[in-house]
């Protein structure tokens, strides 16, 4: 990175940090003002965050999401986009910038773990297939994220933002609450195997086969079979709300392992830059 985009990086860690710790303050002694707060430091540090892809596409002619750290950091943009579309459309959304504001955090740290070199892309990555996969694989992340963050929010209990009328306006209908997360892995689902397949088609192009069960596409079959089993039992066998919301946490993990995990444990074929 540039050391402006060094800076606006870090900046964008630290604010984000900060909104984090400022929305448990407003839980914890029930004060809406804290939470409006936290918002408005999750603004600052999405604006950070686009700036930054801003610049990065301008020098390398190529969207931000085509390296391992591009690609964490447009899953956070994604993530941190639907928490700021739920609260313009309904401040009952504000909530969610306690979680979302921590999972962007978390990742931002992660992401400064991987390389960050910029610059043109390899012959094989050169593909209008790669950029529809890795928009997609950014996106459907971002969907089971914001799914499990609303998982958190259902776990920690309607009791908890009962006792204050202006924190309770900024939480969404308890019993509302699974049917988002149901609609959203939907969503993330349906992204999730858009990416699949225009994978493939790209991996034919570049590779000459369609699936070569790489590590990579493995655990990306693996979660996505996953999220169709919890899909199935929630909406088939009525899974209770809070398996639900459980499981919606723990299986993200597959999807983040997929992404951004498998380069730890195994090799792989798949070349990033």
């Amino acid at each position: 990175m540039s050391a402006v985009e060094s800076i606006l990086f870090w900046v964008a860690a630290v604010i984000a940090a900060g909104s984090f710790i400022v929305a448990l303050i407003a839980i914890i002694f029930k004060k809406s003002f804290w939470l409006d707060l936290a918002q408005y430091m999750l603004l600052a540090s999405f604006a950070l965050i686009s700036t930054l892809g801003i610049i990065r596409w301008s020098s390398t002619g190529h969207p931000p999401f085509v390296t391992l750290f591009e690609s964490m950091l447009t899953s956070i943009w994604f993530l941190w986009l639907i928490q700021i579309v739920g609260n313009f459309i309904s401040s009952r959304m504000r909530i969610l910038v306690l979680p979302v504001a921590l999972i962007g955090f978390l990742m931002l740290g992660w992401a400064s773990s991987f390389s960050d070199d910029a610059g043109a892309l390899s012959l094989a990555l050169t593909n209008t297939w790669l950029f529809i996969h890795a928009s997609f694989a950014t996106a459907g992340a971002s969907a089971f994220l914001a799914a499990a963050s609303f998982g958190v929010i259902y776990l920690m209990g309607e009791q908890r933002f009962q006792e204050s009328e202006t924190l309770k306006a900024r939480v969404p209908q308890y019993n509302k609450i699974p049917t988002t997360m149901t609609n959203l892995l939907i969503l993330g689902l349906i992204l999730w195997s858009v990416m699949i397949v225009s994978g493939s088609i790209w991996a034919n192009a570049a590779w000459g086969r369609y699936w070569a069960w790489d590590p990579i596409e493995l655990w990306s079959l693996i979660s996505w079979l996953m999220y169709g089993l919890l899909l199935h039992a929630r909406i088939t066998f009525k899974l209770s709300k809070r398996l639900f919301s459980l499981l919606a946490i723990a299986t993200v993990f597959a999807v983040l392992f997929a992404l951004w995990g498998v380069g730890y444990v195994y090799e792989t074929i798949h070349e990033y830059g």
